[in-house]
């Protein structure tokens, strides 16, 4: 599997928030973040899928990478306010408990990165 770069990560954010506020749909999305940066379309779908669902408040199940947490909470709370960055910690923390389940070990890093925006 290839390394999710960093510059990877600030596109999906920016082609997330297209599809959020309906400019793209999820198809189209996953598609440029793909062309853009050459990630993998199904990594591009779980990049999308993670800021719909922090921005729901609502826990996701694919883990993206501790850069890809807190660069996803920070715009947040730049581009949406408060509230919102209040449903994706939320969203931040049940996706922490649900990988906790998984027996693959506790995501310090995201834990981490989470208390630092609370």
């Amino acid at each position: 599997m290839a390394k999710i770069t960093n510059e990877m990560v600030k596109c999906s954010y920016e082609v997330a928030k297209e599809v959020y506020s309906g400019k793209f749909s999820r198809s189209e999305g996953k598609t440029e973040i793909s062309s853009l940066t050459g990630m993998g379309i199904g990594s591009a779908n779980d990049y999308i899928t993670v800021l719909l669902e922090m921005l729901r408040g609502k826990e996701y199940h694919r883990t993206i990478n501790t850069f890809a947490t807190e660069y996803y909470l920070e715009n947040i709370l730049n581009d949406f306010g408060q509230e919102s960055l209040t449903k994706a910690l939320s969203a931040v923390k049940g996706h922490v408990k649900y990988y906790a389940t998984l027996g693959h070990g506790n995501l310090v890093s995201i834990e981490d990165v989470a208390s630092k925006f609370e």
